[in-house]
């Protein structure tokens, strides 16, 4: 609420007509606004109104609201997100690192063939096209909290670049590491970080580790190396700075982005760790990172990266509990104000949740707070605004509870849904 009441006390920042919009005293003020936007559902704008107002005639119109939405500027509800996150504690690994997922998500929108963007032509998950955005995110692991956000059309999506921005606007005050699937592992995410001052787990196919490497992993089970390479555009052995280190030296084609590689800088040396084991399926996996030897073992960086699957369940959380599949417009910026708005949701709710004191009981399973329908609790407990109406937030998350059974693993079903059509609601 405070983060709130700071943008409240001066709206002209984050109005697209300063000295205009949000001027006036209205039933739908900015502060009421950014509430209500905040903890809709997928019901209709009417029934959403009716929800926070009550179902009154004196409730606002659609028409109050619409107009509300166009005067808010894109970068509102990002500065919200990130004045709540300074608010709250950060959990750091072995107190010292922060651990931060990047990945991806693709998420349905309103169809739209004239859209070149975000249209896709009909194929075999639709027979008449669809329309999709992108969003990329840098996502806490240990406090479960959406950091930042990059939404892009599907069509012009690019996860490694969203990453290299995401990194170099991250002013996070403690060392991170960050953990990426296969999609972020270039020698220009690398460097970014690196330039950053922080550290990286990102996993790599075999393919690439191998030409990383410069030899092939068919007969290897297990590594543990350190590899120095020195990067540059020119092929040519005479203009090598260092040619006593030929072994070390990659070509980086100029088609490929490097931006750290220029005229005045024609090269670019990167010290990293290559780690392979095999997976109890049988299977192997590689990993690339740079963090220092002695606060990293083998073990710990398998562990490590098995909690990157928190921003999966995150996306799971932000696309159904969170109501990310149900938008309230076509408009494209509407869209992206809405993405915000559920990852700002989502920060609250997962920081009231896990605080929630849950009683240990003489059980076979250990308990953990059912998300979901935390995520109800706390909307309900955000519309609330007549001063005397109270509940018992962190009570009913505590009886709201189901086991957690580890173990338990299930195929991954890819579903093609489409966002529900705006005749279908209440």
């Amino acid at each position: 609420m405070d983060s709130i009441r700071n943008l409240a006390a001066d709206p002209t920042k984050y109005a697209c007509s300063p000295g205009r919009d949000f001027s006036r005293n209205r039933k739908l003020g900015f502060k009421h606004f950014l509430l209500m936007f905040l903890s809709m559902e997928a019901d209709s704008i009417k029934e959403e109104l009716y929800r926070y107002f009550g179902r009154f005639t004196s409730a606002p119109s659609k028409a109050a609201f619409y107009k509300q939405r166009q005067k808010l500027r894109q970068d509102a509800l990002r500065s919200l997100l990130l004045g709540f996150n300074k608010k709250c504690d950060t959990k750091l690994w072995n107190g010292r690192f922060s651990l931060v997922a990047c990945d991806g998500s693709a998420v349905d929108i309103f169809r739209n063939p004239h859209d070149t963007e975000t249209f896709f032509e009909p194929n075999g998950k639709s027979t008449r096209g669809f329309n999709q955005i992108h969003i990329n995110s840098l996502y806490s692991i240990l406090d479960k909290k959406f950091l930042d956000l990059i939404v892009q059309p599907a069509r012009k999506r690019n996860e490694y670049s969203a990453f290299c921005q995401l990194v170099d606007r991250d002013d996070s005050l403690n060392p991170v590491l960050y953990i990426c699937d296969r999609g972020y592992a270039f020698y220009n995410t690398f460097a970014h970080v690196i330039e950053n001052g922080q550290f990286f787990l990102i996993r790599c196919t075999d393919a690439k580790t191998e030409k990383l490497l410069g030899f092939s992993l068919d007969t290897i089970k297990a590594l543990d190396y350190r590899v120095d390479r020195i990067l540059s555009r020119s092929q040519s052995r005479k203009k090598r700075l260092h040619p006593e280190y030929a072994d070390q030296y990659r070509y980086i084609c100029p088609d490929v982005p490097l931006d750290y590689i220029s005229a005045s800088c024609p090269k670019y040396h990167m010290s990293l760790r290559v780690i392979r084991f095999q997976l109890p399926g049988g299977s192997f996996e590689n990993l690339i990172t740079n963090p220092p030897d002695q606060e990293f073992s083998l073990e710990g960086f398998m562990e490590l990266y098995h909690l990157r699957w928190n921003q999966e369940t995150a996306y799971r959380d932000l696309k159904y509990p969170l109501c990310l599949k149900t938008f309230h417009s076509k408009k494209y910026e509407y869209i992206v104000q809405e993405v915000w708005a559920r990852a700002i949701l989502h920060n609250f709710c997962m920081e009231i949740a896990t605080h929630v004191d849950i009683p240990r009981k003489d059980t076979k399973h250990v308990y953990q707070v059912n998300y979901s329908e935390a995520i109800k609790i706390c909307r309900d407990h955000l519309r609330i605004h007549d001063g005397v109406t109270v509940i018992d937030v962190e009570g009913l998350i505590a009886q709201n509870i189901e086991p957690v059974r580890p173990g338990r693993t299930f195929a991954r079903q890819a579903r093609f849904k489409l966002p529900m059509s705006f005749c279908y609601r209440h």
